[in-house]
């Protein structure tokens, strides 16, 4: 009888644990399976010098985070390792001088997300974009300058590239890139 009433109250607790496990609605099971085995990913990349025309992708390569190791400096590709919500962003530093400048951030080699600035005759300006979308597996995110000249040091690190997963999904078809 003892035992019986430890096993009840086992399987009482692993029901408030879990209470996906309890029911038999396997929409909310395969839910649940997004959150069993959650992959981190995270980095942070940096360019130390002053980028002058088109560069596409860019380069980063002071890469001082990369967790899940998705991320490849050399080549400026960031790759997701699994579906999920992700988030990123991209900051420059505009030169001394009276030029455009216009970045992309793109999926899968489309561009989603223009970020521009101009600054007058001895200004300058920072910008920071930001981007958050629904990635399938293995889709590839950049950052690329289509024109303009930024500025940038070892010390200042004021063109970067940054990304987390947010929310990792079962393997359903992405909507919404």
């Amino acid at each position: 009888m003892e035992l019986k009433a430890a096993l009840v109250v086992i399987i009482q607790l692993l029901c408030h644990i879990r209470p996906i496990l309890s029911t038999n609605d396997t929409s909310q099971v395969e839910q649940n399976m997004a959150y069993t085995g959650r992959k981190a990913v995270h980095f942070y990349a940096a360019h130390p010098s002053e980028i002058n025309g088109k560069w596409d992708p860019i380069r980063y390569t002071d890469v001082t985070l990369n967790v899940g190791f998705a991320f490849s400096g050399a080549s400026g590709i960031f790759t997701a390792p699994v579906h999920g919500i992700y988030q990123f962003f991209f900051s420059f530093q505009s030169t001394r001088s009276n030029v455009k400048n216009n970045w992309w951030l793109k999926v899968n080699d489309v561009s989603k997300v223009l970020c521009h600035s101009q600054a007058g005759q001895g200004d300058t300006v920072g910008s920071m974009c930001t981007y958050m979308a629904e990635l399938a597996q293995n889709d590839k995110v950049t950052v690329s300058q289509v024109n303009g000249q930024a500025w940038a040091t070892d010390a200042s690190r004021t063109i970067t590239f940054s990304g987390s997963l947010l929310l990792q999904k079962s393997n359903c078809p992405c909507t919404g890139i």
